[in-house]
């Protein structure tokens, strides 16, 4: 499906024409139900897919230049019963139809114009009120069944759906929820802990691969004014993919604003290390982050530095999309196509600028090395790419975000995908909530 600038600004325009729509919340003798509809629709154009190789790394055929439109839409309802001196229940259910029409995407898992309909979340919980006042209002949660989960940024855990092949939107991403979960979480303030059991699901269609990972473990953050201190360990198990089966996985992090006399900086960094398993693996991912906020500026600019590591046999498993550009999808070519957080050392440069509340527009720079050269490879130079985004809220229901995107192959690319063109994309997107 080849789609104009035009349709896009249509698209836009009848939207914006309809946002003041919204969904009532309603109850039913106590219990408050509140209903809620997302719809997303996107247009990607991509040039020189795979450098213009015939060929994905996974080894599936791309189009050299496509063109395609994904869209979704996610109706949901969220319960919430009365407080009782012996707490409050919750609950959610919300289910996800997504189609995907044109080309195929850069990895050669979108084609043949997918679409598919799936429950999203179904879940039940329940919070504590005021039955423990000693540790505050709802300081503890209990919760069960298909939902959502993320620690911190979701450098380590943020995503337990991959959406690929059949699935359709498998750039917008609309399913994120892991199967089956367990959750239990303490909030008191300063201490938040969160024990868990996670089931996360991949399923490659093409491949005819479909697998299931348990994580079972618990996160200890300490939450102060200055910054969030945090350690997490989880054991894998029950999973399909033996090289994954049987780990234990340790991390630390720390995040924040250490200096009180200079609140413009902020720094962040995350080490983890995977250990044991069937392949007795031994293998680590790290960040370290600063940025500067110049708040004397206009618009604001804020300047960000990161360096990120991940060794050969690192598996980033359910690493999630973090809430912004370049977060953990490090790349919009590279990193959403080529490598997936493994065997690659990356450098980010980011400038981002907010001229009004509701605009916010940026650049990103990335340099990818591999961090070992895999066989036949005589280079560690893999990519440099530069990213330009604009997320615009248009109201407090609808948004609009474009990218515009370049990649460069350095010797190791062209050597692995057997061609040196340079890469570029177009991708907009439209959500609406009501």
């Amino acid at each position: 499906m080849k789609l104009s600038a035009g349709f896009v600004v249509a698209g836009v325009g009848a939207f914006y024409a309809s946002s003041s729509f919204a969904l009532d919340s309603f109850k039913i003798g106590d219990v408050l139900i509140e209903p809620s509809v997302t719809v997303g629709a996107a247009y990607l154009y991509n040039k020189n897919q795979a450098f213009g190789g015939r060929t994905s790394g996974i080894g599936l055929p791309v189009d050299r230049s496509s063109s395609r439109f994904e869209g979704f839409m996610l109706p949901g309802l969220k319960i919430t019963g009365p407080q009782t001196t012996y707490g409050s229940f919750f609950g959610g259910v919300s289910a996800v139809g997504a189609m995907t029409r044109g080309d195929t995407d850069a990895l050669g898992i979108s084609r043949d114009n997918p679409e598919s309909v799936s429950l999203e979340t179904a879940f039940v919980g329940w919070k504590s009120a005021d039955l423990f006042p000693s540790l505050g209002k709802d300081a503890i949660t209990l919760s069960a069944g298909k939902q959502t989960f993320m620690i911190d940024s979701g450098f380590l855990i943020g995503d337990g759906h991959a959406d690929q092949g059949r699935d359709a939107a498998v750039w917008i991403g609309p399913r994120t929820s892991f199967s089956n979960t367990l959750i239990a979480q303490l909030d008191t303030g300063k201490v938040h802990a969160d024990l868990f059991d996670l089931t996360a699901n991949a399923d490659t269609d093409y491949f005819d691969y479909h697998e299931r990972l348990r994580l079972r473990g618990a996160n200890l953050e300490w939450r102060d004014t200055l910054g969030t201190l945090g350690a997490t360990y989880y054991h894998t198990l029950d999973a399909d993919n033996p090289s994954r089966d049987g780990l234990d996985v340790y991390d630390v992090r720390a995040k924040g604003t250490p200096f009180s006399a200079l609140p413009q900086v902020s720094l962040a960094g995350e080490y983890s290390w995977q250990k044991g398993g069937d392949n007795d693996k031994s293998a680590r991912g790290w960040y370290a982050q600063a940025n500067y906020a110049f708040t004397d500026v206009s618009w604001t600019p804020t300047l960000t530095y990161r360096r990120t590591q991940y060794s050969e046999t690192y598996d980033p498993m359910t690493y999630g999309y973090g809430g912004e550009y370049g977060t953990w999808y490090q790349g919009e070519i590279v990193g959403e196509y080529m490598l997936f957080n493994s065997n690659v050392n990356i450098d980010m440069l980011r400038l981002a600028l907010t001229p009004r509340q509701d605009l916010n527009f940026g650049v990103m720079a990335f340099k990818f090395q591999l961090d070992k050269k895999p066989d036949g490879v005589t280079s560690r130079d893999f990519a440099k790419e530069v990213d330009v985004y604009a997320n615009w809220t248009i109201t407090p229901a609808l948004t609009l975000t474009a990218v515009y995107g370049v990649a460069k192959p350095g010797d190791g690319a062209k050597q692995i995908y057997g061609d040196d063109k340079v890469a570029s994309l177009f991708e907009t997107l439209v959500t609406w909530t009501f």
